[in-house]
């Protein structure tokens, strides 16, 4: 992914890019700081991050991929 595509997908969204690189940071942080806690970290669509000894995590591939925009199964 290139820097270019990555600020566009960021800002489409309406914000400007510094606010949303802030905004990415922020859910990055969150993500971590839940699995520091041992709490498990549901990505819908993708699967999830479970976290492990040694402050590691693991990512479990989601048994059914939906495409974004298409309704739930």
């Amino acid at each position: 992914m290139t820097n270019k595509y990555l600020i566009e997908l960021l800002t489409a969204g309406g914000q400007s890019a510094p606010q949303a690189a802030d905004e990415l940071d922020r859910t990055v942080e969150r993500i971590l700081s839940r699995l520091r806690n041992g709490e498990v970290v549901s990505l819908p669509g993708l699967g999830r991050l479970v976290p492990e000894r040694n402050s590691s995590f693991r990512f479990e591939k989601s048994s059914v991929m939906r495409s974004p925009g298409r309704g739930r199964k």
